[in-house]
């Protein structure tokens, strides 16, 4: 943050491409260097090798128009990048935003309708669905949010949502 470090805010090795959501309205002027406790890590914007994040998501309740953010639980790994999710997390606001992404009208719940008015009215299942967004997902991951639908789709599909949907129409 330019309170803190006012020098390196002309640095453009501290200057991480971010979008004005993530820049204005959650980190503002946290320090994804430092917290509280001390030095922490973080994920350094210009490495020349990515990261693969893992995404998974659990559903508590197989409602979907009943489905709010206490219903969905969260995990990221790998192991070896546990401190620089967790400063990631604290610094974007990462879990309440993916959340509200999943329980919302146009994404997650658009999501599940794509699966059952794309793919079951066309006799097809949720399962040839998901393999085609794998497909796509390691392909080109950012595209529609391709990793979070997939990992929703896949905590959907494990709670039995899916079936369940498919069942009722």
């Amino acid at each position: 943050p330019k309170a803190i470090y006012p020098f390196n805010s002309i640095n453009f090795r501290n200057l991480a491409p971010a979008c004005h959501e993530c820049n204005s309205t959650y980190k503002l002027s946290k320090d994804p260097a430092h917290n509280g406790a001390g030095r922490r890590k973080a994920f350094y914007p210009y490495a020349t090798a990515g990261h693969s994040i893992q995404v998974n998501i659990d559903l508590q309740k197989s409602d979907i128009d009943k489905l709010s953010p206490d219903h969905i639980q969260l995990t990221f790994g790998p192991d070896t990048l546990d401190e620089e999710i967790k400063t990631w997390k604290e610094v974007y606001g990462i879990d309440e935003r993916y959340k509200a992404k999943c329980c919302g009208e146009n994404d997650g719940k658009y999501w599940i309708t794509q699966v059952l008015d794309e793919w079951h009215k066309d006799g097809k299942t949720s399962s040839d669905y998901l393999k085609t967004l794998y497909r796509l997902t390691a392909k080109y991951p950012f595209a529609d949010s391709n990793f979070l639908k997939k990992a929703f789709l896949e905590g959907c599909h494990r709670a039995g949502l899916l079936t369940a949907i498919a069942q009722r129409q």
